[in-house]
């Protein structure tokens, strides 16, 4: 688990213009699928986007992405750390990461969560880092199964590795 993690952080790179092309995107890429704008919200600290598969949508999705900006933080790691203190609050038993690249300042978090009465379970990657207009910016990207998840646990292990090497390679890509 450890040498997966220094991998990761080797791979963090910032790329602030891959932020800034987010900003507004339409469709985004991760992982060589294609993800289509679904929603759309604003609140007094954040502007999201999220996006689906083409043909999926939010109440029923295996894949989600989601672009967060958060103008009035400064800091991607307080961010990440109240996002894992939601989640062990709502899910206390939900297996979570925080992996930080001090060089950088990104932090990418990861956890397992689903409802108590096994409806769905989702793996959630989160990737924080700032902008150089200001900001926090958060990348999601979700996998989600519905009923039993025991083959997809199974084979979450190789699959995070892959996953967590990507968001901190690339992150998600704006799309036509």
């Amino acid at each position: 688990m450890r040498a997966a993690l220094l991998v990761v952080l080797v791979l963090f790179a910032a790329n602030v213009h891959a932020l800034d092309a987010l900003t507004g995107a339409r469709a985004v890429t991760f992982d060589g699928k294609r993800l289509v704008h679904a929603a759309e919200g604003k609140t007094p600290v954040e502007v999201w986007r999220e996006f689906v598969p083409p043909g999926e949508n939010l109440e029923r999705w295996t894949r989600l992405a989601s672009v967060r900006e958060y103008p009035t933080h400064r800091d991607p790691k307080a961010l990440a750390g109240e996002l894992v203190r939601a989640l062990k609050k709502s899910y206390p038993d939900a297996p979570s990461a925080l992996i930080e690249n001090k060089a950088t300042g990104e932090v990418i978090v990861d956890f397992v969560a689903g409802p108590d009465n096994g409806a769905f379970t989702e793996f959630n990657l989160f990737r924080y880092g700032t902008r150089d207009a200001g900001g926090v910016v958060a990348q999601q990207y979700a996998l989600r199964v519905y009923g039993d998840a025991g083959d997809f646990l199974r084979g979450l292990r190789a699959e995070r590795k892959r996953l967590l090497e990507l968001m901190a390679k690339e992150g998600l890509k704006a799309s036509r």
